[in-house]
């Protein structure tokens, strides 16, 4: 009983008041919840575990510590966790140092009905985020392609993601939160191509 009433308040607080809204965020989260720049991650709903329990995983592919200015970049995000009945992810690529720190950086691209970018209207920053389709699994995984177009300016910039192994019980409780970042440095003239 105290479990589930916990619980309940835990979508309150996540969905509103409104009991019409109490549903997963299955459709993706909020925008502004990838725990880069002093932001919350998907813990703020999902409860229960510690975040980065070693019994998940999330990989990021298809960039290192550096990028080519202007060029697109095709990036592959991998959610593991035991017991996985679905998995949700949100990223953002945002300028790291400087004038322009937290700032978007480049542009983000959802290449299938599994992904979808949003804005938070508060920032204006984009975020790149599952979608209702896009929290099956795919061989026993999480796993998505998106595209990043890098700026042309050479700054540093931070990918931030948030993923969830949900352990497919329709409740916010005992999912695994799992985070990773990146700082990726535009690469020299000499070094591209």
């Amino acid at each position: 009983m105290t479990r589930r009433l916990f619980a309940g308040l835990a979508l309150l607080a996540c969905f509103g008041a409104s009991p019409s809204v109490l549903a997963p965020h299955v459709a993706g989260p909020p925008p502004a919840h990838t725990g880069g720049f002093s932001e919350p991650t998907c813990r703020t709903c999902h409860l229960g575990l510690a975040l980065n329990d070693p019994r998940g995983s999330l990989e990021i592919e298809g960039l290192d510590e550096s990028y080519e200015p202007g060029a697109t970049h095709r990036i592959s995000l991998t959610v593991r966790g035991e017991g996985m009945g679905g998995a949700g992810f949100q990223a953002a690529f945002r300028v790291l140092e400087g004038d322009q720190r937290g700032a978007a950086a480049g542009r983000v691209i959802a290449l299938d009905e599994h992904t979808r970018v949003v804005a938070d209207p508060a920032t204006g920053i984009e975020y790149i985020q599952h979608t209702g389709a896009g929290t099956g699994l795919v061989n026993g995984v999480g796993q998505w392609v998106i595209e990043w177009v890098a700026p042309e300016d050479d700054v540093t910039v931070a990918l931030h993601v948030a993923a969830n192994s949900a352990n497919g019980d329709n409740s916010p409780l005992e999912d695994l939160i799992l985070t990773r970042s990146l700082e990726l440095r535009p690469r020299r003239e000499d070094e591209r191509r």
